[in-house]
């Protein structure tokens, strides 16, 4: 874990019992890892807004 985020393999090793979702939101011409890298903000505002549904739908099949 974490071949392309080094970050990530940093934080299992710290909080092994933890969970994390790692998700992307750059398209065919983001231009990802380019010097002119761009992340369309609309397409990642609903992507955290989804996110957010899931792990609430998660919490609460808990309860």
């Amino acid at each position: 874990m974490g071949g392309t985020i080094p970050f990530m393999g940093m934080l299992v090793q710290r909080f092994p019992d933890a969970q994390f979702l790692v998700v992307g939101v750059l398209g065919p011409e983001s231009n990802a890892h380019g010097p002119d890298e761009f992340l369309h903000v609309p397409t990642a505002k609903k992507l955290t807004a989804c996110v957010a549904e899931v792990l609430n739908a998660h919490a609460r099949s808990l309860l």
